[in-house]
């Protein structure tokens, strides 16, 4: 003979769903609680749980009053086919858990002695619930030199503050808050002071929450701990080479020797020039340069014939290096069109 399910949580065969749910809370909190001082409870608990794993399906709970457990788990046949044999998954932990949603039905009645909610009793002696109003966010825009060096920057609120020890009354009240700027703080960090909200005696100050923004800056964009400037050169700059001078974020003045061919998506990156990395102060990102290269709207006739011929001479060359030749041919056109005037004497050697 079979295990009689309803037997297990001692209820009878018509039972009603809620019925099979009241007799599973009750005897899985009676078995629980025993787990660790009887081995014995564990079997029992587990059979507690399979009972009400089976009887609480609709479909397995009309296989077993027909064909007991032995049909529940060997499987049915059925005019579409066979009904799949049952096996218990094991764990009654689970099914406990499932049920009440954890594995201590007591854990929000725990959370509250431990915690208890804030209570504000009201002048006719009654008590009410104390919520904590929303938060209020405020942006915070910084220029990248309070960034790159930190300080404090003083922030003034306005809030309703009590005027009486009853605190029944409040009046709109100035006050500066020292918001602390570390060298490096990154956009969107939310730097918070608690209940520095209104006032009230229903509900719980807010907290004043202030967001990080970048300020945009003339030159530079940050990107993480990386500074990006955008510089705009001619195409003889692209090809000969040039200095790009950078005011710094920190008022120096530095010079970048560019001698390589601004080809597009060419970037120049100057260490150690970036913005200070908050986690590893004084060490500083990097500074990353971009080009824009002009080109001219119109060239010479000479011109031109002075870049076809370099770059055929590249091609007899067999494909050397096309920018050093044409660099070389610009130069000398350019001393052959110096006028006589404008030339330098002879060196004069002595001997």
């Amino acid at each position: 003979m079979g295990i009689d399910y309803y037997g297990i949580l001692q209820i009878p065969r018509n039972s009603t769903d809620l019925e099979i749910k009241k007799a599973y809370r009750n005897l899985a909190l009676e078995f629980k609680k025993d787990l660790l001082d009887n081995p014995q409870a564990t079997q029992v608990f587990s059979l507690i749980g399979e009972a009400y794993d089976v009887l609480s399906n609709p479909a397995r709970r009309a296989i077993f009053d027909q064909y007991g457990e032995e049909g529940l788990k060997m499987g049915v046949p059925m005019v579409d086919g066979c009904f799949p044999a049952y096996h218990y998954h094991g764990d009654p932990v689970a099914t406990y858990k499932d049920f009440f949603g954890t594995t201590s039905p007591f854990a929000d009645l725990l959370d509250v002695l431990r915690n208890p909610p804030l209570l504000h009793q009201l002048a006719d002696g009654t008590k009410c619930l104390r919520k904590k109003q929303d938060p209020i966010k405020h942006p915070l825009h910084l220029t990248l030199h309070e960034v790159y060096f930190g300080g404090v920057k003083k922030m003034k609120i306005h809030r309703l503050v009590f005027t009486n020890a009853e605190r029944t009354t409040t009046e709109v009240k100035e006050k500066i808050l020292n918001v602390p700027i570390k060298p490096g703080i990154k956009a969107k960090t939310e730097i918070i002071f608690p209940d520095e909200g209104d006032q009230n005696p229903a509900t719980i100050p807010a907290d004043v929450v202030f967001i990080i923004e970048d300020r945009p800056h003339d030159n530079f964009v940050r990107d993480g701990n990386n500074l990006i400037m955008t510089v705009t050169v001619s195409l003889e700059e692209a090809l000969l080479g040039t200095t790009v001078t950078v005011k710094t974020v920190d008022h120096r003045t530095i010079r970048i020797p560019i001698t390589d061919v601004i080809s597009p998506g060419y970037e120049k990156i100057v260490d150690n020039e970036g913005m200070p990395i908050l986690e590893q102060y004084p060490d500083k990102g990097n500074l990353i340069i971009k080009f824009n290269v002009t080109f001219p709207t119109y060239l010479p006739k000479n011109c031109k014939e002075i870049f076809r011929k370099g770059f055929h001479l590249c091609k007899l060359e067999g494909g050397g290096i096309q920018h050093e030749v044409i660099n070389k041919m610009v130069l000398a056109d350019k001393i052959l069109r110096i006028d006589p005037d404008e030339q330098m004497p002879p060196m004069i050697r002595n001997y």
